[in-house]
């Protein structure tokens, strides 16, 4: 498996379809870019970084956390590919190879470690609005679109999301988007309840943790006296108990295929 960081600091894990990836799998990665770029880490070992490029891309590409990984800029998203995922023949692996679970806390470690460094210095780069506190998403796997899916538990999030202006910010783009989409088509009862979406990206709130979030919702509009945004959150809560949960029914969720995943100190360590 290889990992793959997103501009907003979300981390998917990469599953090849044999026991490394062929040169298909890595650019169908990066299936809407002109070209791909990649560089050995020093930082971490047994670990090559690949990005894409693409010609005059939009702020909202931009990925700051890779970009001061790399050290060069990076408007998409980045993977970071072991060793023990390379073909041999390509002869670009070291000759000793750490384990896979070594490689993986590693990263992540080296991960915090950037966005800290980052968060100290900059006001919430990551995702390009005024909040100061990261909002955590759990990766649900891709649409039939290829959107990223993304769930949003309002327990999961660190104390100070609430504390600070980071919720407000969040609860006033799901207003801007909900106003807009919810009552487009009615579909099944069992679809996730959908609080954001764009071209890459769409983000659920499981129903177990609805009445919580729809309530974080109307509490952060009541403090701000945004009455009509309650009367509002309140109306569609209802009509989604309802059954009238209006939201796009090509989304298609599927998860992403791949074998189930290697034992890599059996064979691969170092």
């Amino acid at each position: 498996m290889a990992l793959v960081l997103y501009s907003n600091g979300i981390i998917e894990e990469l599953v090849s379809s044999e026991d490394t990836f062929t040169d298909n799998e890595l650019i169908s990665v990066f299936e809407n870019y002109k070209s791909l770029k990649s560089i050995r880490l020093g930082d971490i070992k047994n670990t090559w970084c690949l990005w894409g490029e693409i010609d005059n891309p939009p702020d909202i590409e931009f990925n700051k956390l890779a970009t001061t990984i790399v050290e060069k800029d990076v408007n998409s998203h980045l993977v970071f590919l072991h060793d023990s995922e390379i073909n041999e023949s390509w002869n670009l692996t070291d000759d000793s190879i750490q384990s896979y679970v070594e490689f993986k806390e590693e990263i992540g470690h080296f991960i915090n470690m950037m966005f800290d460094e980052i968060s100290e210095t900059v006001e919430d780069d990551l995702q390009q609005s005024e909040s100061t506190s990261m909002i955590f998403l759990t990766a649900m796997g891709h649409t039939q679109d290829k959107r990223v899916l993304f769930a949003f538990n309002p327990n999961e999030q660190r104390e100070n999301f609430y504390l600070d202006n980071s919720f407000e910010i969040f609860a006033s783009k799901i207003y801007e988007y909900l106003t807009n989409n919810f009552y487009k088509e009615p579909t099944e009862k069992n679809k996730p309840f959908v609080i954001f979406a764009d071209a890459k990206t769409i983000v659920i709130v499981e129903n177990k943790w609805l009445n919580d979030f729809v309530d974080r919702l109307i509490k952060i509009f009541t403090i701000r006296e945004q009455y009509e945004n309650c009367t509002f959150i309140t109306k569609i809560k209802k009509d989604w108990d309802n059954n009238l949960n209006c939201i796009d029914s090509s989304m298609g969720i599927k998860k992403r295929r791949g074998r189930p995943p290697k034992n890599k100190g059996k064979d691969k360590n170092a």
